[in-house]
């Protein structure tokens, strides 16, 4: 064991995990919001309505979404906040702190895409086009996954797992990079449809139309078709990681990536038969951030010993 690793830390592995989970949960509320087409139920930004306590945000459907959506993700950055201080007073490996100071800024930053994504929408600017606030929407969306996968690798720094991790052989390592890169480029697709609204259900899928939308032209089709496609792609190299994390003798890691591939890909099939539910897509969501944040995990701990990552 390299001399300069510490035994563990449980306040800072507490701290990550219970933010982890929160995130969980701001992301569970953020996308429902989506799904419901709830994200312009108030139209400023950081108060709703002026108010942390607004009238109707918790007898109306969209209110409620939007505005527990903030007050947790507030709760969030508060608790990063404690997290960047904890690692800056306690921890002594300098990749560790500044992954909890990425972690605070990556959670900043999302909280200020998704005020620019209210205060530069339509129904406040005005015009024809809505291409701004999309954009911010989108990188949103994309950032929210980011940032939980940065605090799962975080969390995952303060195990034994990670403290008792072996060199992975290059094939895993490249293996897991491959996974990542091709998940969260599928993640973004997913994004690109969500947020313009563009997402082409089947309400009869055969089995070409699970993977090739059936319907729709333009940026919308190729949206769909990107993230439908791109799926099976993204699915075959995790499914090829799994294989080598098992064989590698890291059977844990490779039974939860099968696990989270196989539920993804049953809320993914899911959402085509019930278009009009919008707790399959938000599960859908969540789970393919549990996913990359797996993912990541596995990535770290597979690049555990070059140099890049070595704790200083």
């Amino acid at each position: 064991m390299n001399q300069a690793e510490p035994k563990g830390d449980a306040l800072l592995r507490w701290l990550c995990f219970g933010a982890l989970a929160w995130a969980a949960l701001v992301l569970q509320a953020g996308g429902f919001t989506t799904s419901i087409h709830a994200g312009m139920a108030f139209l400023d930004w950081p108060l709703s309505n002026g108010s942390v306590n607004p009238p109707g945000w918790l007898t109306e459907l969209d209110k409620f979404a939007e505005h527990s959506h903030r007050l947790a993700a507030a709760g969030l950055g508060l608790l990063c906040v404690a997290i960047a201080w904890a690692h800056a007073v306690r921890e002594t490996r300098r990749t560790v702190r500044l992954a909890a100071f990425v972690v605070l800024g990556l959670v900043v930053a999302q909280g200020l895409l998704g005020g620019l994504r209210v205060l530069l929408d339509q129904l406040n600017v005005g015009g024809e086009g809505n291409f701004k606030a999309v954009a911010f929407a989108v990188a949103h969306g994309v950032n929210a996954q980011l940032t939980i996968a940065l605090l799962a690798g975080l969390a995952t720094s303060h195990l034994a797992l990670w403290r008792s991790a072996e060199s992975a052989s290059p094939g895993l390592r490249s293996a897991s990079r491959l996974a990542f890169a091709a998940t969260l480029a599928v993640i973004v697709a997913g994004a690109l449809m969500r947020q313009n609204r563009s997402t082409m259900w089947v309400v009869e899928p055969t089995v070409t139309g699970l993977f090739i939308p059936a319907a729709g032209e333009g940026s919308a089709w190729w949206f769909n078709l990107l993230h439908r496609s791109g799926a099976l792609l993204a699915g075959a190299l995790t499914l090829r990681l799994a294989w080598l994390l098992a064989k590698e003798g890291r059977k844990g890691l490779a039974a939860a990536v099968a696990a989270l591939l196989t539920l993804q890909i049953t809320l993914g099939v899911l959402g085509l038969r019930l278009p009009n539910n919008p707790h399959v897509r938000t599960v859908h969501v969540v789970t393919a951030a549990a996913l990359l944040s797996t993912l990541a995990a596995s990535a770290l701990l597979a690049h555990r010993r070059e140099g890049r990552l070595r704790d200083a």
